[in-house]
């Protein structure tokens, strides 16, 4: 690959750096040079050593590159190191050949004897000056672009993560709440009502309130089905339902299917009067939807019993006590002729007993 000394003459006066030599300048300059031949992958110099030559590319091609980075490559007539040259600093950039490549090493004697006297070659340098600094501001322009192009793109994306989130967590909502109503009625489901009345159990405690249960049961259900149908039955356990939580309308009251046909009524800062009257409103409310039931003997529309508790949590007392007692004035009402309301305080030993038996 090497060139003779004629050819290596054209092809320097070729560059804009050394064009403007003279002759015996140039022949002057290459006396004082080496040309060096690279491999592919040889490095010429690396970022950070000390510069005190120049390079003229001849043939080949050299990759510069800088913190690893490929910035730019080097055609034959290009030039590189002059900075570090001039300036005496560490060299900004490893030069490193593409192909096999050959160069033209400056040294520093050479370049202030030949060269720095030359106002033409300097203004040459002083172009390639220009050149990098302007490439370098528009590649720099250019980067500048591509990162506001992507921190849009994070903006974007971190707009669309939020309404991801936001979209989450009202689904999430929404699956709490659906999680906690009764699929059929509407109202809340039996695993609502626990959970509240676990922390109105402990709110009653601390403050010392009264707090009530009723307890609500349709009468003779499964008539109702065997006669008009589960089509039917599940209709009137929707208007039951609606009922009920339309009669326990304070913000803090929670109407809930307990299972099957039972219903369950909490009430807060409520006492035995408030909660007999409540519950007879709700009786006579069931009455007034005048369902047809031809099936029960009790009316010849829809009924529902009902039992009420009361009590104010104390040490010793679980929630499950009050629902107890309820629970046993169900039965009582129910085992008293139905389509009637019965308070477990007025409960005796002996007419106790579970709602579910009867």
């Amino acid at each position: 690959m090497a060139v003779s000394q004629d050819a290596l003459l054209n092809m320097i006066r070729d560059t804009a750096l050394l064009a403007p030599l003279s002759e015996p300048d140039l022949r002057g300059l290459l006396g004082l040079c080496r040309r060096l031949v690279l491999q592919a992958g040889e490095a010429l110099c690396r970022e950070g050593e000390e510069g005190h030559a120049m390079f003229v590319v001849l043939s080949g091609h050299l990759v510069v590159s800088r913190s690893g980075k490929q910035v730019a490559v080097g055609s034959p007539g290009d030039c590189f190191g002059e900075m570090a040259l001039i300036e005496s600093r560490e060299r900004a950039a490893t030069l490193r050949a593409l192909d096999e490549t050959e160069v033209l090493e400056i040294p520093e004697a050479a370049f202030w004897q030949h060269i720095a006297h030359n106002p033409a070659s300097l203004m040459a340098l002083l172009k390639i000056f220009s050149d990098r600094s302007r490439h370098d501001l528009e590649a720099l322009a250019g980067d500048n672009i591509k990162l506001q192009a992507y921190a849009e793109q994070v903006e974007r994306a971190n707009r669309d993560l939020v309404e991801i989130r936001r979209q989450l967590e009202d689904k999430n909502r929404l699956l709490e709440r659906l999680s906690a109503l009764d699929t059929l009625t509407g109202i809340a489901n039996r695993r609502r009502f626990d959970d509240v009345l676990r922390q109105e159990w402990k709110r009653a405690a601390r403050d010392g309130a009264s707090l009530s249960l009723l307890f609500c049961d349709i009468d003779h259900f499964k008539l109702f089905n065997d006669t008009y149908g589960h089509q039917a039955g599940d209709d009137c356990l929707v208007r039951v339902a609606q009922a009920v939580e339309d009669t326990l309308n304070r913000p803090a009251d929670l109407a809930a299917r307990y299972g099957g046909e039972e219903f369950v009524g909490l009430l807060v800062d409520t006492d035995t009067e408030g909660a007999r009257l409540l519950a007879e409103r709700v009786r006579a409310r069931v009455e007034a939807l005048d369902i047809e039931h031809s099936s029960s003997d009790v009316a010849p529309v829809l009924t529902v019993s009902l039992g009420s508790a009361s009590t104010v949590p104390r040490g010793g007392m679980r929630p499950e006590d009050l629902v107890d007692l309820a629970d046993r004035a169900l039965y009582a009402a129910k085992q008293n002729g139905r389509n009637r309301v019965v308070q477990a305080e007025n409960l005796t030993e002996e007419g106790g007993g579970s709602a579910a038996a009867g």
